[in-house]
């Protein structure tokens, strides 16, 4: 299950506030699919050390498009498989 966010709209810090928010209610094998005005950089290490995996890929248009999961979760992580820039559990890009 993908739960899908556009956020390209958006001022900082609302992106990474709404993305934090839609983390907490994640059900297990999800993954939460993040359009952000921009690579969200101060999210990443709050996500890693919240045991949040994730893959981030530059859109043609300027944005990013923000792909995160449980890093303990199976099933999301391999859905989530790509060879974009990923952050493997315990470390970052």
């Amino acid at each position: 299950m993908i739960v899908s966010l556009d956020l390209r709209q958006l001022p900082p810090p609302e992106p990474m506030e709404r993305i934090l928010d839609a983390l907490d209610a994640l059900p297990p094998g999800a993954r939460l699919q993040a359009l952000t005005p921009f690579r969200p950089v101060p999210l990443l290490p709050m996500l890693e050390q919240a045991g949040f995996a994730f893959r981030i890929e530059d859109a043609p248009e300027g944005h990013a498009v923000v792909t995160i999961w449980r890093r303990d979760d199976v099933a999301a992580a391999a859905a989530g498989s790509s060879p974009a820039e990923s952050s493997p559990a315990g470390s970052s890009p």
